[in-house]
């Protein structure tokens, strides 16, 4: 689509990584709730790479306590009534965790834990990924909002190679950006939001031309 828009051709080896960076700033992350089952290993937990948001982890023992400094092991009762009542929610919501939740610290795709545990679940929120190429899944309006911030990453750096401090290229650099911000905001509006809808959120504080079609006035951050 650069190509085809801005007559761009990126780089290839550093197209993916552009086009990643662009996505994260329009702010649109399409996410669904998973549920993950792995053991550890040296103390680490490998996390699925749509990995976004942690909701809980747990292993899948019974979470009763001692209630007494006088007694080494846990009482039986107490071990079977929660196990009773951990059941129910697990019948009527497959993603109800059952077990303890256990302490963990959160890395760069891996958590840490105090020592090994085996079968720990871990729920979290996922990014909706394309199953051949595992990137993030975009509509239309977020695929042109990429584009253009491509392109104009492109043009920038060329004129940095180049060295051009001509007011042509400057503006060429300027006019690309605005197209970018244009098409980040109409990205960030919501695909079920139609231009109807639009209209009955932004009052008269607004400009003129807000009904025009495609266009967003949210800030950009």
């Amino acid at each position: 689509m650069v190509d085809t828009l801005y007559g761009i051709s990126p780089d290839p080896n550093t197209f993916e990584d552009v086009a990643l960076a662009g996505w994260d700033k329009i702010g649109n992350k399409h996410t669904k709730l998973y549920k993950y089952i792995g053991n550890t290993e040296n103390c680490e937990l490998k996390l699925p790479c749509n990995a976004d948001i942690i909701e809980s982890v747990s292993i899948p023992i019974a979470d009763a306590n001692l209630t007494s400094s006088k007694d080494d092991f846990v009482d039986f009762n107490s071990v079977y009534v929660e196990s009773y009542i951990d059941m129910w929610p697990t019948l009527n919501n497959p993603f109800n965790v059952r077990g303890k939740l256990i302490k963990y610290k959160e890395g760069d795709g891996v958590l840490y834990f105090d020592r090994d545990f085996d079968n720990v679940c871990v729920l979290y929120h996922g990014i909706l990924c394309d199953d051949e190429d595992g990137l993030p899944l975009v509509n239309d309006r977020e695929m042109k909002a990429i584009a253009s911030f491509v392109a104009w990453r492109e043009t920038f750096k060329e004129c940095l190679k180049r060295g051009t401090t001509s007011k042509y290229g400057y503006a060429l650099v300027q006019q690309i950006e605005a197209e970018w911000y244009r098409n980040c905001n109409a990205a960030r509006l919501k695909d079920h939001l139609t231009q109807n809808d639009m209209n009955d959120i932004l009052d008269v504080k607004f400009r003129s031309d807000r009904k025009c079609y495609g266009k967003s006035l949210k800030p950009i951050i």
